[in-house]
């Protein structure tokens, strides 16, 4: 292992999970050097978001940056060969008004940003999702771009890593 150096251009902390491996990747691809990354475990992570993360991803939110940064991610995963757009599905219980209003408004804003995102009826969720219980929601929201990082976001911090040294050697 080198020394730990005492001073950088960049210092990047949380550097092992998908987010800062991400960022030191789009920064050596942009020509930055002299960056260095602080995590407290291995890379790929084993704590953190992404070691807990889910791997999916929704471009549903309510405000633009949020929308432009999934965007921005699924076609970064997507162009890697490592994002399977499967589509992904929300649904509302019978009775949770609230969860049903909070669907249409993403909806609605999701919309607003570009994005194909709709509401379907239950029968057709159940198309979608056969395990799905029809009787037991009001709705349910679809997002046809919504997919999955595969293998997994902490094998492609991993990756992204070592992308970034070999472009930096």
């Amino acid at each position: 292992m080198s020394k730990f150096p005492s001073k950088a251009k960049v210092v990047i902390i949380g550097q092992g999970g998908i987010v800062g491996a991400s960022v030191v990747h789009h920064l050596i691809e942009r020509g930055w050097d002299d960056i260095v990354g602080i995590d407290k475990s291995a890379i790929p992570t084993d704590i953190g978001s992404t070691a807990h993360a889910s791997d999916f991803c929704f471009n549903t939110a309510h405000d633009q940056m949020t929308i432009f940064t999934t965007k921005y991610s699924i076609d970064f995963f997507e162009k890697m060969g490592r994002y399977e757009r499967i589509g992904g599905i929300e649904v509302a219980r019978k009775g949770d008004d609230e969860r049903m209003d909070e669907l249409k408004r993403r909806v609605t804003s999701g919309k607003a940003f570009g994005n194909r995102v709709r509401m379907m009826s239950t029968a057709e969720a159940k198309e979608k999702f056969p395990l799905l219980e029809e009787d037991v929601i009001q709705g349910a929201l679809w997002d046809p771009d919504a997919g999955l990082v595969v293998p997994r976001s902490q094998t492609v911090a991993g990756e992204l890593v070592e992308a970034a040294e070999k472009q930096a050697s």
